[in-house]
């Protein structure tokens, strides 16, 4: 009978490391999953690069034509441009806008509707259609006459407004760089209110939000980005980060802080309620293992009162296992804290892993530098390059 007394808290111990490292293993195989596709920063306001078109933002959604608008839109264009000769620019105006409506793909078009417009002192519609018309030629031969036009038209409080947007933009893509992101949250906040129409303070907020953890405010921002460009070249990136953002972020201190507390606590409030109750169950085995006891029947001399010596058999309670129960209730409990702790760094990590980090022109990404000192007799210093996994170095 006493072999099972002796075998099965053993037994019931190595159970209980078994879940332990079970616990660990299955936390950072779930830590691993869903990394979501790596964003860069945008680091420049494109859609400015003429204050006064980001003052005065033209339509940004421009359909295809039909053959029939485009004869109909030939014959505007030649009474248009008939009225102008004639002087007569309101006429002109009316014909060139009718055109862009049925061809706003043609640029020059937009000049047209743009010099007639500026003949009227309607200037900010100006603007516009000067921009629309750089947006559509960017590389017009007439292209920085153009510009100087929306720049001599548009209001130096505008230009103001917007050289200061740009401002704000560059602090808040050096604040997203050094992953301060409320800080850079607010700064692209300034920005989009002053140039509404520009999507780039919306894309980079996405990332700061998702950075955070908020996943809410970034479906938002990344959703509010590609209404703004809906042709965006990273559209399908986009979309697929969008699909993977984490539901949430979790504080390291605090999962630490709840392990500590009480066992499988961390786990629990890390969203892992099944590994919760795992780690409880590990370290309530292992204290009912070191709370085992055992009962042996030993044979003691002793002396009587008038020093005659004698015999007996005592029953001895032990407790084999308390030493061992209770150190394994203790390095499971503290594990189970500290994978908890871990869990949430690596959460953190996740969500920052959106942002793509500059890498130098030429150095793939994941590549390390290091300078080694030469052996002694040597002059200078030798460099060590360790290449990212699956490349091979030359």
């Amino acid at each position: 009978m006493m072999v099972p007394t002796q075998r099965s808290p053993r037994a019931l111990i190595r159970a209980v490391v078994m879940t332990s490292i079970a616990i660990g293993a299955f936390g950072s195989t779930v830590a691993a999953q869903q990394q979501p596709v790596r964003l860069p920063v945008k680091t420049g306001l494109a859609a400015s690069g003429v204050s006064g078109c980001a003052a005065f933002p033209p339509p940004a959604q421009i359909r295809a034509s039909s053959p029939t608008a485009d004869a109909e839109s030939r014959q505007l264009i030649d009474q248009a441009q008939d009225a102008a000769l004639q002087g007569n620019h309101e006429t002109a105006r009316d014909a060139f806008a009718k055109a862009a409506v049925l061809v706003p793909g043609n640029a020059r078009v937009a000049y047209y509707l743009g010099r007639e417009l500026e003949s009227l002192d309607d200037n900010s519609t100006a603007v516009r259609e000067y921009c629309r018309y750089l947006a559509l030629s960017p590389s017009a031969s007439d292209g920085d006459e153009v510009r100087g036009r929306i720049v001599r038209l548009t209001p130096a409080t505008e230009l103001a407004r917007v050289d200061e947007a740009r401002a704000n933009f560059r602090s808040g893509v050096a604040l997203l760089q050094r992953r301060q992101y409320l800080a850079a949250d607010s700064a692209f906040a300034a920005v989009a209110r002053q140039v509404p129409s520009a999507p780039e303070p919306y894309y980079n907020r996405a990332l700061s939000s998702a950075a955070r953890g908020d996943r809410g405010e970034a479906m938002q921002h990344f959703e509010r980005y590609l209404e703004l460009s809906p042709q965006a070249a990273d559209l399908v990136q986009v979309r697929g980060s969008m699909s993977r953002l984490p539901e949430r972020v979790y504080g390291p201190g605090q999962a630490l802080g709840s392990g500590l507390l009480f066992p499988g606590m961390g786990q629990m409030s890390t969203g892992r309620p099944v590994l919760g109750v795992l780690a409880l169950g590990a370290v309530a085995g292992a204290v009912v293992v070191a709370l085992t006891s055992k009962d042996e029947v030993v044979t003691e001399r002793f002396t009587d009162p008038f020093g005659n010596p004698y015999t007996d058999s005592l029953t001895r309670t032990t407790r084999p296992l308390a030493v061992a129960g209770l150190a394994t209730a203790g390095v499971v409990w503290l594990g189970a804290a500290w994978e908890s702790a871990s869990y949430a760094r690596r959460s953190r990590a996740r969500a920052e892993a959106i942002i793509a980090t500059a890498s130098v022109r030429g150095v793939p990404d994941g590549t390390s530098v290091a300078v080694k000192a030469l052996p002694r007799g040597r002059v200078g210093v030798g460099l060590l390059v360790a290449l990212p996994a699956g490349r091979a170095s030359r």
